[in-house]
């Protein structure tokens, strides 16, 4: 417990003297594609509507199909910031598995891409 509190605690520090910008996911609308880079992965969203989000993703190991993105965490604690995905942070999405609702939380954030839908 001591560790995740410390953790939690270096990752705040850094981040609130940091410049990061946030990405609301508020600003997603259907047909919107987002790309978010992890260190090991990258995650493409298509966005189907304000809630479910289509997924394909750059590795077979990882869940791919519809799933709804949470959100946020800092580093390894239990702390999170639902709704927003920031670079350094840990998106965390649900989906079904098995017909049992899954969650989801990748590596740090390296980059995040949002492209609108044409209007």
């Amino acid at each position: 417990m001591k560790a995740a509190i410390s953790d939690w605690e270096q990752f705040a520090s850094r981040y609130g003297e940091s410049d990061t910008e946030e990405f609301s996911l508020s600003r997603l609308n259907p047909g919107d594609v987002l790309r978010v880079v992890t260190e090991h992965t990258n995650y493409l969203f298509t966005v189907a509507s304000n809630r479910e989000v289509r997924l394909q993703c750059s590795r077979a190991d990882r869940p791919s199909g519809n799933v709804r993105i949470s959100g946020c965490g800092f580093g390894f604690s239990h702390a999170f910031k639902p709704g927003h995905l920031f670079c350094g942070g840990r998106m965390e999405f649900t989906f079904l598995r098995n017909q049992k609702l899954t969650r989801y939380r990748t590596t740090s954030i390296q980059a995040i891409v949002h492209r609108q839908q044409a209007v």
